[in-house]
């Protein structure tokens, strides 16, 4: 007669057990898991350093770049941001011509750091990234810029310049290039330029496309789309030397003169 009562009990107790264990458990990893997970640190960097050589190449992985000139004829990075676990960096090469900013992502892992570089007049810049926006601003100096994920934002570009993003707009505006030369796949293009370049060529997969010119130019203009309206404004002549090349898969190109 009392065997049900005690089994009852007793499965009671053991139940209450596993509970309790359970809690205590899961408690034990929640305290584990606040002490493995890194704090949210802030990141400040300076440096200045002379450039020997026409040529800088900057790489990130992750970082935020914007390029200004340069008061003088050395380079000045400043850099700042705020990071969970290994702290950014940026190491210049020997003799200037190199900038390598590091950002690291993984399990409990972030990185968000803006770079500024200060670069001299007249030189080649070249970067390349693997994610981040790219800020040009009244850059003299040719320009190659190459990311797997990013934007581009360039203004008062005066060298040719040459842009290659995956995923991520185009947007160049008051530019003074000889030569623009972009490509997205899956992105907006945006040009304006001050005045009329010796070529432009405009590529992406979707996303629409703006080329503004000049419009006291003739220009010798290619555009199509295979899914997109085409609206070419500007003097066509198959004749001129400046020449226009904007395709798409399916997006809107439009070619108007600079507003």
């Amino acid at each position: 007669m009392n065997r049900i009562p005690l089994l009852r009990y007793t499965l009671a107790i053991t139940t209450a057990a596993v509970v309790v264990g359970a809690a205590g458990a899961g408690t034990t990893a929640a305290i584990a898991l606040g002490f493995s997970v890194p704090k949210t640190q802030n990141y400040d960097y300076s440096v200045d350093h002379a450039i020997d050589g026409s040529q800088l190449t900057v790489t990130t992985g992750f970082a935020h770049l914007k390029f200004v000139p340069s008061p003088d004829d050395s380079l000045h990075v400043r850099a700042h941001g705020i990071y969970r676990g290994d702290a950014p960096t940026v190491d210049v090469g020997a003799d200037g011509s190199s900038v390598a900013v590091e950002c690291s992502y993984g399990r409990y892992k972030t990185c968000d750091a803006d770079v500024e570089l200060q670069i001299p007049a007249g030189l080649t810049l070249a970067v390349n990234g693997a994610g981040g926006d790219v800020v040009l601003s009244d850059v003299g100096a040719d320009v190659s810029v190459s990311t797997a994920s990013g934007s581009v934002f360039a203004r008062g570009s005066a060298g040719a310049i040459r842009v290659d993003t995956r995923f991520g707009d185009v947007k160049i505006s008051d530019a003074t290039a000889s030569i623009v030369d972009v490509s997205t796949t899956f992105g907006e293009i945006s040009v304006e330029s001050r005045t009329a370049p010796e070529s432009v060529k405009a590529r992406n997969v979707i996303g629409d496309t703006t080329i503004g010119l000049p419009p006291a130019d003739f220009y010798a203009v290619d555009a199509a789309s295979d899914k997109g309206d085409v609206v070419v404004d500007v003097i066509n002549d198959p004749r001129s030397p400046k020449t226009v090349s904007a395709t798409s898969e399916e997006g809107q190109i439009t070619v108007r003169a600079r507003q």
